[in-house]
């Protein structure tokens, strides 16, 4: 299935947060197979220990939903799948994503170990997801967006560190984008800003935020411009 690419939205950023001191690495940590917020009714295991392009999306998600989008990090052995559960209401379902993760010759070589869910009434009406270094430690990330649609773009950005099994940002915002850095590797927010006066189609300024990722003290701001628009 194909991989979400999607448009760029101009943003609000919510709240400030603190991070890694330039230069500094994020030491690697092994891969955790605790699970962590996987939503009910995922099934406990998928037996047959194939590649991740051979796993049946349809058998990784919770009974009764469907598959709505999948992603497959290029380093290690992960998939990422999103998934709706059908109701009368198209801009109201119960939406989810869950990270399954392989260990070779276990006698349960796929197990879900991450996901979250957003209840109907969230009213979430797609979930994207873009794979990425966003900690720094030289493993896959993924950057998600839970869109709850609106002339603003509102929703939840998160940042889940595959390799630690864990959520490492959460923010709820409306009118924002925030995209993978490379360099530095973290996060870019473009942020709308509104003088007096501006209509909503037409913010004064975009300011742009640039963070970096430290596993100990959380994400600081490395830059911050203000362009006009």
């Amino acid at each position: 299935m194909r991989r979400a690419i999607w448009a760029t939205a101009l943003v609000v950023l919510a709240a400030g947060c603190t991070g890694r001191p330039s230069g500094s690495a994020t030491p690697s940590v092994p891969p955790s197979t605790a699970p962590v917020g996987v939503p009910a009714g995922t099934p406990a295991s998928y037996g047959r220990d194939v590649d991740a392009s051979r796993v049946p999306p349809d058998a990784l998600v919770p009974s009764g939903a469907t598959v709505t989008d999948v992603w497959y990090p290029t380093a290690g052995p992960s998939i990422l799948v999103a998934y709706a559960r059908p109701s009368n209401d198209p801009l109201h379902q119960e939406r989810g994503l869950v990270v399954w993760r392989r260990s070779a010759g276990s006698t349960d070589p796929w197990r879900p170990v991450f996901g979250f869910r957003d209840p109907a009434a969230r009213g979430v009406i797609q979930i994207r997801a873009t794979i990425g270094d966003a900690t720094g430690d030289g493993s896959a990330d993924a950057l998600t967006f839970e869109d709850a649609g609106g002339s603003g773009v509102c929703g939840t950005w998160r940042v889940i560190d595959l390799a630690a099994n864990a959520s490492v940002f959460e923010r709820k915002t409306c009118d924002t984008t925030i995209d993978l850095s490379t360099d530095p590797i973290g996060l870019v927010i473009r942020a709308a800003v509104y003088a007096a006066g501006d209509a909503h189609c037409c913010p004064s300024s975009t300011k742009i935020s640039v963070l970096r990722y430290d596993g100990s003290s959380g994400w600081t701001t490395v830059s911050a411009t203000e362009e006009p628009t």
